[in-house]
């Protein structure tokens, strides 16, 4: 059950990410097979890219200004999808790690802070952009 909770947090936000991704589709009917283009592999590479580009711009930005804080939530969101993700594929696939309430916990609510994180961010062009490049590089 608790491999079930760290599988189930990890899903919850690569929906999250594509529901907003596709509400963002005009032709409503098409959304759902819009939404099937997204791939794991690609959306780490994103989420990793978008990852080391927040922390550099957050460095570089003044704390305690909204252009900090909104680095600072997207970094948030990216680098919990990708703990997730790994997460994700240690409870689906390694039978030799055990789970404590405490790990599957605390993964739930990393998933929890990052909603919370992109509720902030979710409508800024930067965060759109992120969206974007979860389909994978641009040609």
């Amino acid at each position: 059950m608790l491999r079930r909770a760290v599988s189930t947090a990890y899903y919850a936000i690569f929906h999250l990410l594509i529901s907003d991704a596709t509400r963002n589709w005009q032709h409503e009917e098409l959304r759902p097979e819009f939404g099937r283009l997204f791939d794991h592999g690609r959306m780490r590479t994103a989420s990793n890219e978008m990852q080391a580009q927040m922390a550099r711009q957050s460095a570089k930005s003044l704390k305690g200004t909204p252009e900090h804080s909104l680095f600072d939530q997207l970094r948030i969101v990216a680098t919990t999808f990708l703990d997730a993700q790994q997460a994700r594929n240690q409870a689906d696939y390694n039978t030799a790690k055990v789970w404590t309430s405490s790990d599957a916990l605390r993964e739930v609510d990393s998933i929890a802070e990052a909603f919370e994180s992109w509720e902030a961010v979710r409508h800024e062009p930067l965060a759109q952009a992120y969206l974007l490049s979860l389909l994978g590089k641009r040609a």
